[in-house]
């Protein structure tokens, strides 16, 4: 009978480490979910978009077809811009 004592004081001991874990858990949890919130929000909303975002890429697709050398100067431009980008932002890290 005298060992029953120190493992039921053990079991209690573990079961309120689960229980403060679990509050401890949900409150997190919560926590993580008020702070998400708004990036959750915006894939919504842009999931909303889909369907215009694919009739456009489409028509897009369309046009670029028709006209490829106009692509390539966008593309070309926008490869200047981010590579403008980037030597600015090197440049001031270095400073």
């Amino acid at each position: 009978m005298s060992e029953l004592k120190p493992k039921h004081a053990k079991k209690r001991l573990l079961l309120h480490q689960i229980q403060q874990q679990r509050q401890a858990l949900g409150v997190q949890s919560r926590r993580w979910q008020l702070a998400t919130a708004p990036w959750d929000r915006r894939w919504l909303r842009l999931l909303s978009f889909r369907r215009y975002l694919i009739a456009g890429t489409s028509l897009l697709a369309l046009y670029n077809v028709r006209h490829p050398s106009r692509l390539m100067r966008w593309a070309k431009r926008g490869i200047g811009i981010l590579g403008a980008v980037k030597m600015v932002r090197k440049a001031l890290e270095t400073r």
